[in-house]
């Protein structure tokens, strides 16, 4: 599951894009595959000089590159993770000049983001919020919707990602893409909570099967 695959969709349906690769640049990632559905879908994925993950990420393997003094501005996308902001990510995204800014704040600890939204507005973006769920059984992710911040009141910053996009064309592109793509991914979800909870009752039925044998052949023994 991911908040990524509505913004890749929206980028592929924009004229302006059709014949060169559109360029994501990471300032932070989690991990390779966040990166890597972008490669996947032909974009260009570049790093930036100072790029940090938790994990050790193989920039060959997805593929990406170090960004240089030659990449030129402007970017599709520009994407940090919230614990790696840094004060100066408002002159990082006048530098890059990207189309669409995602900050990950879903799932980090971030108690109060809301400083971050009126900046990217103040930036000329319209802002859109991700909202993630855990709160079934056994707590799978799944991602809920993607709306205009404002109508998600009050946010609950960790479990929200922030979409600024520049164009407003752009934006309700995304936002139709992901309607339809919530509401996959809710079903999908739906489907593999029913399925845990039938491999529980399962697995539950054969532990109480193999602990009765024992009793059972003693039975069998006696007689």
């Amino acid at each position: 599951m991911s908040d990524d695959i509505p913004l890749i969709f929206a980028e592929e349906l924009r004229p302006s894009r059709r014949n060169a690769a559109p360029i994501a640049v990471f300032l932070s990632a989690t991990t390779g595959g966040q990166m890597q559905q972008y490669a996947t879908a032909g974009w260009r994925v570049l790093t930036s000089p100072d790029f940090k993950s938790p994990t050790a990420i193989d920039l060959a393997a997805v593929p990406a590159r170090t960004a240089t003094e030659q990449d030129q501005a402007p970017c599709a996308l520009l994407s940090c993770e919230a614990p790696h902001l840094r004060p100066d990510t408002a002159a990082r995204i006048q530098q890059w000049q990207p189309d669409v800014v995602k900050i990950h704040c879903a799932f980090h600890n971030v108690s109060d983001a809301g400083a971050l939204a009126p900046a990217l507005i103040a930036a000329g973006y319209t802002v859109l919020g991700a909202k993630w769920r855990d709160d079934n059984s056994f707590a799978l992710r799944s991602l809920e919707c993607i709306v205009p911040l404002e109508h998600i009141q009050p946010p609950e910053w960790d479990r929200l990602n922030l979409i600024g996009v520049r164009d407003a064309e752009h934006a309700r592109a995304i936002l139709t893409l992901a309607r339809l793509y919530c509401g996959e991914e809710q079903r999908i979800t739906e489907l593999r909570v029913a399925n845990k909870i039938r491999n529980d009752h399962i697995a539950k039925l054969e532990d109480a099967m193999i602990a009765q044998q024992p009793s059972e052949l003693f039975k069998l023994q006696r007689s």
